[in-house]
């Protein structure tokens, strides 16, 4: 591999997708192996050499078999460092790109890597991804490379042509001269600058140039000889090219005539300076403002003003209130200083967009080491900015939800170690940053263990959460329970784990609460049926007998009191009982469970009205109990021949009677647990009614029917 500039495939034509020929340098063969198979299958545009040894990577690279264009290094081999054979390599490739591709990383490591120069650095992760982010990695660093190459060569191409190059501003002023061109013609640069073309020829010679040879350059391009006339007046005969640029311009490339090869070359790096892939322009350092005296089609295309408006303009005309005023000084001063400077700033657009532009200046010396020119190249990196700008803000927001949340963030690797702990884990769990950092999962999660937790760790897919519960210890001793949320990151190729950890100590106290209520539930439940039912039975059958012995006024009586007893055990029953088993959701139309409840309730004369086809989302049974309930309520209080109807509403259906009707201050009561206005009833059948609407979701509203009776609206669509 020779020291120039880059290799001869690259040398001069950019290239939009070449290969890519790349050097990986890791001890461990398996491993190489693995990043070559993996960077292959990214496409056909790697091509990829391994050396296990980082002395013969050297000797690779330094031998004219393979101009690499990157050089991908682990840190930790023996013999030489990764470290150290950057330091090698930049002796003879200052700029070849190095990115330093590592399992052992560390804050020391990076800032060593960056302060030695690395183009980039990258830590080995866990997964695949990894070799995609190197991939990306590779791709842009060594096109960056190749642009910035090729605008060296751009700007070398202008000043080192053995031919004449001069350009002229479309009124035939000339703009710019290389070294070649003042000596050819006998005069000093600063002579030729800003004068008009006529001074380079003969009188005789002057009309055919405007009647022949300008006219033709103005189509596209004029070939042929030209005589040309020195400072001392003699005459030099010369192939001459003229070719028109974008704003007008005149790019004249020539030679003697007995130089036909000069006059290629001058031809070539001339179309090459047009063509180029990024904005090119001359600017005069002599001249206030520094005025533009050349642009390419790039720079106009990147600009979007016409070559008219570019030509004679300050060279940083493109800034505007979001250029930064340090950027732009760091450039000025640059050509204040005559040295190179390279900035990111954000620019404008004619239409007044901005984007990002990439500017780089360097100076022209001329042979006797006179400053001549400027050269500047113009990048757009909008894209890539942008994108710097977005996982900037990404990271910011990231930092203050870390930072500000008030449940425990705690992130590991996936070896279980951890990497770094939220201000509320340290609260928490009463220990600092620095005495959690560096412990595992298992040293503070009472529940996990090391084998089962890195087998889970594995097998998690990459942006996937899982939730699950866990303990945590505290300093004192004690443990927290949490509910885990858990995610698997790749962060830059590095496999991380994000546990974010909500206390829920009130929410176990209140389970372990309900739970006592429901085991005190149960037990009344079995009282209620067992002790109270089985005395109420023996009493209604001894009643019974009693009546087929003797007559009594009285039997009547303690027969009535016995059946609302019944009724009462019946119905504390199934308050005690609902949500004690789980429902068995299904669809259900109301109709045919209404009907079937009209044949099990005692609904002597009344009369019952459906106008609906309906169906539900309920458990049947549940939704039966809750008809049951209604019909009987409306039965009870609306009289023998009330008329019930049931009915379709938007988002629901009802039940309505012509009865009495509920008086609108007592409607808020009537849902209450033995509230009840008739002398049969229990007070209980409405709570009821109440428990199953809320177990469904649902919602239930009392209200006064058209015919001014009671009305219950049952609404099941909640959304």
């Amino acid at each position: 591999m020779t020291t120039d500039s880059g290799g001869d495939s690259h040398r001069f034509v950019y290239p939009d997708s070449e290969p890519i020929d790349l050097i990986h340098v890791d001890d461990d063969p398996q491993f190489a192996t693995l990043v070559s198979t993996f960077l292959e299958r990214q496409g056909d545009r790697f091509r990829i050499q391994t050396e296990t040894d980082p002395e013969a990577a050297l000797s690779t690279i330094r031998d004219d078999a393979t101009d690499f264009d990157c050089v991908v290094s682990d840190y930790d081999m023996p013999g030489l460092d990764g470290l150290e054979l950057l330091e090698q390599l930049r002796t003879d490739y200052p700029d070849l790109p190095f990115i330093l591709f590592t399992g052992h990383g560390s804050e020391a490591i990076a800032s060593e890597a960056i302060t030695a120069g690395v183009t980039e650095y990258l830590q080995k992760g866990g997964g695949t991804e990894q070799y995609t982010v190197l991939a990306n990695r590779v791709e842009q660093v060594v096109e960056r490379y190749w642009a910035e190459r090729y605008a060296d060569h751009a700007r070398q191409a202008i000043e080192t042509a053995q031919g004449g190059i001069n350009i002229l501003d479309k009124d035939g002023y000339i703009q710019y001269v290389n070294e070649a061109c003042a000596e050819l013609l006998g005069y000093e640069r600063e002579e030729l600058l800003g004068e008009h073309w006529e001074i380079l020829y003969r009188e005789e010679d002057i009309k055919g140039v405007y009647d022949v040879l300008l006219p033709e350059a103005r189509q596209g391009q004029w070939q042929g000889q030209t005589t040309y006339k020195r400072k001392d007046a003699s005459v030099i005969e010369t192939n001459h090219t003229l070719t028109v640029s974008g704003d007008g311009s005149l790019i004249c490339t020539f030679s003697p005539v007995d130089d036909p090869a000069t006059e290629r070359e001058l031809s070539l790096r001339t179309r090459a300076m047009d063509e180029a892939p990024v904005g090119i322009v001359l600017i005069d350092p002599h001249t206030d403002g520094n005025p533009i005296t050349y642009a390419n089609d790039r720079f106009t295309e990147l600009s979007g003003y016409d070559s008219a408006d570019v030509m004679g303009r300050d060279w940083l005309f493109l800034e505007g209130p979001e250029t930064s005023d340090e950027a732009v000084a760091e450039l000025r001063s640059a050509i204040q200083e005559r040295q190179r400077a390279t900035v990111e700033l954000r620019n404008y657009r004619a239409d007044g967009t901005v984007f990002w532009d990439r500017v780089r200046v360097a100076p022209v010396f001329d042979s006797d080491g006179e400053l001549a020119r400027f050269v500047g190249f113009h990048d757009d990196v909008t894209e890539g900015k942008t994108a710097e700008e977005q996982l900037r803000s990404s990271r910011a927001r990231l930092e203050a939800l870390f930072e500000g949340s008030p449940d425990m963030i705690i992130l590991h690797d996936a070896e279980g170690v951890i990497q770094d702990v939220n201000p509320e884990t340290c609260r928490k769990l009463g220990y600092t940053q620095s005495e959690l950092v560096g412990q595992t999962v298992w040293d503070i999660d009472a529940t996990a263990d090391r084998d089962r937790a890195i087998s889970f760790w594995d097998g998690l897919e990459t942006n996937c959460p899982r939730r699950f519960e866990a303990e945590l210890r505290r300093s004192n001793g004690g443990t927290i329970p949490v509910e885990v949320h858990l995610i698997r990151l790749d962060l830059d190729g590095e496999d991380r784990f994000v546990a974010m950890d909500r206390d829920i100590t009130e929410q176990r106290a209140r389970k372990d609460e309900l739970l006592q209520q429901n085991e005190r539930l149960d037990r009344f439940a079995s009282v209620v049926s067992h002790d109270l039912r089985n005395p109420l039975q023996l009493a209604q059958g001894r009643l019974e007998l009693l009546s087929d012995e003797c007559k009594s006024e009285h039997t009547d009586d303690i027969e009535y009191a016995l059946n609302r007893m019944d009724d009462l055990v019946e119905n504390l029953l199934t308050l005690a009982q609902l949500g004690d088993e789980a429902m068995e959701i299904e669809q259900v139309a109301l109709s045919a469970v209404v009907r079937n409840c009209w044949e099990t309730v005692d609904t002597r004369e009344a009369t019952l009205v459906v106008e609906t086809e309906r169906s539900v989302d309920a458990d049947p049974d549940q939704l039966q109990q809750l008809f049951e309930n209604l019909v009987r309520n409306s039965v009870e209080h609306g009289g023998m021949d009330v008329t019930v109807t049931v009915g379709d509403t938007d988002t629901g259906f009802y039940v309505a009677d012509d009865g009495p009707g509920i008086p609108e201050s007592e409607r808020e009561k009537v849902f209450e647990a033995g509230y009840s206005t008739a002398d049969a009833g229990t007070g209980f059948g409405l709570d009821i009614v109440e428990e199953i609407v809320a177990a469904h979701d649902w919602t239930v509203q009392l209200t006064e029917s058209a015919e001014g009776g009671a009305r219950f609206d049952i609404q099941t669509d909640t959304e």
